[in-house]
């Protein structure tokens, strides 16, 4: 049966009368095409049937079996062959027919659901919750920011139900921290922390950017499906709601701090100090999304801190908008 329709189609298609006495004497000299293509109780699908093991079996060639086919089509109606196709499940992947895949792309009509890999970028504000509080962070707001950039990958649970899976990746995780009043980070010993600058800073503040390698894992939930639509012959996609919660590890690979200032004779200093900053290796924690599938809101909090040895815990917190390319 696996080859039933598109065996059919393309027999129907290419019957010629050249061939009628090769087909009649190929089906009289096979028993079990004789009896199915004689039968009165037979459906036209299931002498197709019959035609199709033989052809798994090895009793007859594929280009016999559209002969037989074509022949046994004369005597039944042509919309019957249009019925079919309603209720008919193949993986068309597997045939080797160039015909037979051609016409598969448009006549499989059960969706199948599998891994989707989707490049992404992500930005937002970005700040730190000093002891467990977000409130009154000595860091601005809205200049604290972060962006990041990488690869998301969906596996469902299921092939045939696309609500549950998991979503996992690989990205690149820019976190920015801004200072307020004309200060600047410096590093007293294993404390990082921030003071005031001598020199008058452009816009008040200096920068500090720590980047991170991440893998994020989450449970993903989404009502997106997917619907054969008979009219053209094509599955469309109805885009729903995504929902996510897990978590994420990440790797520091670069820690700088960024100042901008006015010198005395009035020129524009731009200064990177690149430093460890005292900043973990490691950084782990928690993460949740909500939106559709390419536009998400976006939430993380690390579980540990940025500074690995200052007397007060800060843990980065970033919330933002994600959107898949």
């Amino acid at each position: 049966m696996k080859k039933l329709l598109c065996i059919a189609l393309i027999a129907f298609g290419f019957t010629v009368n050249a061939q009628e006495t090769d087909t009649l004497t190929l089906i009289i000299n096979n028993q079990v095409i004789k009896t199915a293509y004689e039968s009165e109780t037979l459906t036209l699908k299931e002498k197709i049937g019959v035609v199709n093991q033989q052809v798994e079996e090895g009793n007859i060639t594929e280009n016999q079996a559209y002969q037989v086919i074509s022949k046994i089509m004369e005597q039944e109606d042509a919309e019957a062959v249009v019925e079919t196709a309603e209720d008919y499940d193949y993986d068309w992947g597997k045939e080797q027919n160039p015909f037979d895949f051609a016409m598969g792309v448009e006549m499989d009509t059960v969706a199948k659901y599998r891994t989707k890999i989707t490049p992404y970028l992500a930005f937002g504000v970005g700040n730190v919750a000093t002891d467990g509080a977000f409130a009154n962070s000595e860091f601005g707001y809205l200049r604290s920011n972060y962006f990041e950039w990488g690869i998301a990958v969906r596996t469902p649970f299921s092939k045939t139900n696309n609500k549950w899976g998991i979503r996992y990746g690989l990205g690149f995780k820019y976190n920015g921290l801004a200072t307020t009043d004309n200060k600047q980070f410096v590093l007293k010993g294993n404390q990082t922390d921030t003071e005031m600058l001598a020199k008058e800073l452009r816009k008040n503040y200096a920068y500090l950017r720590n980047t991170y390698i991440t893998i994020p894992v989450t449970l993903d939930f989404t009502t997106t499906t997917k619907s054969y639509n008979e009219a053209n012959r094509r599955f469309t996609t109805k885009e729903g709601l995504n929902f996510g919660l897990g978590g994420y590890i990440g790797y520091n690979i670069n820690s700088k701090q960024f100042i901008r200032y006015e010198n005395a004779d009035g020129y524009k200093i731009s200064e990177q100090q690149k430093g460890d900053w005292n900043v973990n290796d490691f950084q782990y924690g928690l993460m949740a999304y909500a939106g559709k599938d390419n536009y998400k809101l976006v939430f993380k909090y690390d579980l540990n801190p940025v500074f690995s040895d200052n007397t007060v815990d800060q843990n980065y917190w970033s919330i933002g908008i994600q959107l898949g390319l």
